[in-house]
């Protein structure tokens, strides 16, 4: 399916929701990792748990930020969509493995047993 036409306007908002989630994931993930020091011993394996989940999510933001970018080329005065295509499939992978690390996550916090 080939990339639709968008404007500069739609392609810079893109551009900028995708870079400003990239890098709050990438500072959270950064953050919970260096504040691991200051949990409780009960919660540390929850908290390594919501750092990984952060990691996930921003290595697939990073991946879904350069295949929007690559989707598209600028030659000074408009956008025109180029033959690669935009993937978006990636949040679907980024879907896949960071729901069932939430449901452990929440089952570590609340000490549910089997």
């Amino acid at each position: 399916m080939a990339n639709p036409a968008v404007s500069t306007e739609q392609f810079d908002l893109v551009y900028d929701v995708l870079s400003f989630s990239l890098a709050t994931m990438m500072a959270t993930t950064i953050f919970i990792w260096l504040r691991l020091g200051e949990v409780a011993e009960s919660y540390k394996s929850a908290v390594i748990i919501s750092g990984l989940v952060t990691f996930i999510a921003a290595y697939h933001y990073f991946r879904i930020f350069n295949s929007w970018v690559e989707a598209y080329s600028y030659d000074g005065d408009s956008l025109t969509p180029t033959d690669i295509p935009f993937n978006d499939a990636y949040r679907y992978m980024d879907w896949l493995l960071t729901v069932p690390l939430l449901l452990i996550e929440i089952i570590l916090v609340m000490k549910l047993t089997p």
